[in-house]
């Protein structure tokens, strides 16, 4: 039998990155998925795992890379699980100790063991981003990783990462953003990344947040005998890089005493190989230093907020002229508005994406730029001056070839 490509044969699933037709959860459940992969069990650990989720509105996804690099500097095999991806979906996977994308030969190997236990058409109900958390899932146990880091994709309640079933939960900052699926507040938001928690779950940590969500989340830890730990929220103007590579410390910290009373089996190398934690691709990324390019992917109102306020410690002596691209289930008018107050107090420019996957913000017409003429905009002749492109993940490719 002819085992299907695993790229290939998730190319033909329902994706709602791409049609962002998020309307579908209100009827979604996860059990159709729960009961494939138990069915063959596909989630089952074969040995004493520590898995990880990682649960936000914004930093997650730094958060989860800074998480898998400090538990495989400890000598840890560790597995890394992230969405969306920049160029390849194989960004999405990842494995210790270099965390570059998942191999062919890996991808191979998960299509061997899904096609030779089950079928094309009992995998076929699946949607893009369940294939491959379920790919996560089969390689991560393949392989023999001990730690395991998922980061959610949207939400947590009903993310498909839920089902990983976390010893420890992550939660990063909270804003408003899918509304029309997770709630229209931020207090509603909250509850359905918390959502993700399951029986397993021994710890929350949690960047501090403001007293309505506190009081959530105090009440959600104690409900479920949790024990909870906090962290200071973001400063104003420190980068949430550093913040988040702080916060990171703090968990990997709190952690081991953790492993060495519930985990003593979990198994780490004897030599460990400590090395800098990288920058996360795509965070506050510079693309190019001349012309300086920084790319960042910001798209909902508290991001950019939180992006803008990073900018002068993150690269002191710089202003920025803005590149972004929002799509259409964005708060597109709301962002514009903080990008064009910054840019008129920094006496720079902002532009936006003229292109069919964008929105262009109401109001913003005269800001526009089409793809063409971009090479114009991203040669800023002032040597303290850059650009920062920001908005969406698609817009990455448009600046980095």
């Amino acid at each position: 039998m002819s085992i299907p490509d695993f790229l290939e044969f998730g190319s033909k699933l329902t994706n709602l990155e791409k049609t962002r037709n998020f309307n579908v959860f209100g009827d979604y459940s996860l059990d159709p998925f729960r009961n494939l992969i138990d069915s063959h069990g596909w989630r089952d650990r074969k040995k004493e795992r520590l898995r990880i989720s990682v649960v936000g509105t914004n930093g997650k996804g730094s958060v989860s890379h800074f998480l898998a690099g400090s538990f495989s500097n400890l000598g840890y095999k560790t597995g890394l699980y992230t969405s969306p991806h920049l160029f390849d979906p194989k960004e999405r996977i990842r494995l210790s100790p270099d965390f570059n994308p998942v191999k062919e030969e890996d991808l191979k190997e998960i299509s061997n063991i899904l096609f030779t236990e089950s079928n094309g058409e009992e995998l076929s109900f699946l949607s893009w981003f369940e294939w491959f958390t379920l790919g996560s899932f089969v390689l991560f146990e393949k392989k023999d990783i001990a730690v395991q880091v998922y980061e959610a994709g949207l939400g947590g309640r009903l993310d498909a990462t839920k089902l990983a079933e976390s010893d420890i939960l992550v939660v990063c900052a909270i804003g408003e953003d899918h509304k029309a699926v997770l709630g229209n507040t931020k207090e509603a938001i909250l509850k359905e990344k918390l959502g993700i928690a399951s029986e397993r779950t021994k710890i929350v940590f949690a960047l501090e947040p403001e007293p309505s969500l506190l009081k959530i989340l105090k009440g959600f830890c104690s409900e479920k005998n949790l024990e909870l730990h906090l962290f200071p929220s973001l400063a104003e103007g420190k980068s949430y890089l550093d913040h988040n590579q702080e916060y990171v410390k703090f968990i990997v910290e709190n952690i081991q005493g953790y492993i060495s009373k519930k985990l003593p089996s979990l198994e780490r190398a004897e030599q460990t190989n400590s090395k800098p934690l990288l920058r996360p691709p795509g965070r506050l990324e510079i693309i190019s230093n001349f012309p300086f390019i920084v790319f960042d992917p910001a798209h909902n109102p508290d991001a950019i907020r939180v992006t803008l306020a990073s900018l002068s410690s993150a690269f002191p002596g710089k202003r920025f002229s803005i590149l972004a691209g929002f799509l259409p289930d964005k708060e597109g008018e709301s962002m514009a508005e903080k990008l064009l107050h910054y840019t008129k107090a920094q006496n720079t420019n902002l532009y936006f994406l003229d292109s069919k996957e964008f929105k262009l913000p109401e109001g913003y017409g005269s800001y526009s730029i089409p793809a063409e003429k971009l090479s114009e905009i991203l040669k800023p002749s002032d040597k303290e001056e850059g650009v920062l492109v920001l908005g969406s993940f698609r817009l990455y490719s448009y600046i980095k070839a």
